[in-house]
C-alpha cells in the first residue's frame, strides 16, 4: 500500500528485551523483563548535558527515553533493574570492555585495566515470598515470628531524605525507621503502631538478623569484578554509573 502524500512513515526503533534482576516483585504487573531500545546519536546530546549531570537526573532521564514499555515508571524501578539496563545500553553501544584507572594498594600507583561487563552476575531473590512479596522469619532472642519485606524504591527515597534530615538532628531515627519498613507483621499483628513499639525495644541481635537476612536475599546486580594488579594483588573493582561510564575513548 502506497503512503498517502505528506504522511510520515512510522519510525520503528530497534530494541532488545532485558531481563530484570528484581524478577518483577516491585511492580504491580509483576513484569520480569522490558523492551529497551539502543543508544543512538541523539542520546549523545543527552549524555553531554551538564545540567542533567549536575542534578543527578541523567540516569532517570536516559532510562525514560530508552525503555519502550509504557507501563513502567522509572521512578518505581529498584536500583538493580536500572543498573541492568544501563549495562545493556553500554554493552550494545560500546562493547563489554570498560577501561578504568585503578590504584594498586601495594604500590599506591595508578594502573589502567579493562573490566569485562559481560561477567556481572545477578543475585536473585533467595527466599520464597508470598503474594505480598513477604517471607517468614523467626527472631531467636525475642522468640517471635515476623513477616519481612524488601525495601521498595519509595522506601529508599524516603530513607535518603530522612538521612539528610537526621544530619541536623541530635539523635538519628534512621535505623528504626528502616526496620519499620522491613517488618510487616509480628506474631500475626500487622498494626503499624504495635510494630513500631516492638521495634523500639527489639534486641540488637534480632534487628541485625533482620537486616542481614533481607540484605542477603534482596535482588541485586553484583557490580564488583576481580582484578589482578601489576604487583600481583587481587582486588575488587566496583562499577559506578557516572557520565564517564558512557564516554569511551573515540580517538578524535
Amino acid at each position: 500500500m502506497q503512503e498517502q502524500m505528506g504522511q510520515q512513515p512510522e519510525t520503528i526503533l530497534p530494541y532488545d528485551v532485558v531481563t530484570l534482576p528484581s524478577q518483577g516483585i516491585f511492580y504491580k504487573n509483576k513484569k520480569k523483563s522490558v523492551k529497551v531500545t539502543y543508544l543512538n546519536a541523539s542520546d549523545e546530546n543527552l549524555l553531554a548535558t551538564a545540567s542533567l549531570q549536575a542534578n543527578g537526573e541523567l540516569v532517570n532521564t536516559l532510562l525514560t527515553r530508552k525503555i519502550l514499555d509504557k507501563d513502567i515508571n522509572v521512578m518505581d524501578m529498584p536500583e538493580c533493574d536500572k543498573e541492568a539496563i544501563l549495562i545493556f545500553l553500554r554493552n550494545t553501544a560500546f562493547g563489554s570492555d570498560y577501561n578504568v584507572t585503578l590504584i594498586d594498594p601495594k604500590t599506591k600507583e595508578n594502573f589502567e585495566t579493562s573490566l569485562d561487563l559481560s561477567v556481572l552476575k545477578t543475585n536473585d531473590v533467595g527466599v520464597d515470598v508470598d503474594e505480598n512479596n513477604e517471607f517468614d522469619f523467626y527472631l531467636e532472642v525475642s522468640k517471635q515470628k515476623v513477616k519481612l519485606g524488601f525495601l521498595t524504591p519509595e522506601n529508599e527515597r524516603k530513607l535518603k531524605v530522612l538521612d539528610e534530615e537526621n544530619k541536623k538532628s541530635p539523635i538519628s531515627n534512621y535505623m528504626t525507621t528502616q526496620l519499620e519498613m522491613l517488618v510487616k507483621e509480628i506474631d500475626g499483628n500487622r498494626q503499624a503502631m504495635t510494630i513500631a513499639n516492638q521495634i523500639q525495644i527489639m534486641p540488637i541481635r534480632d534487628s541485625q538478623a533482620i537486616r542481614k537476612i533481607v540484605r542477603k536475599n534482596s535482588p541485586s546486580l553484583d557490580l564488583t569484578i576481580s582484578v589482578l594488579t601489576p604487583s600481583n594483588e587481587e582486588i575488587n573493582a566496583r562499577i559506578t554509573f557516572g557520565v564517564e561510564f558512557f564516554r569511551p575513548f573515540y580517538g578524535i
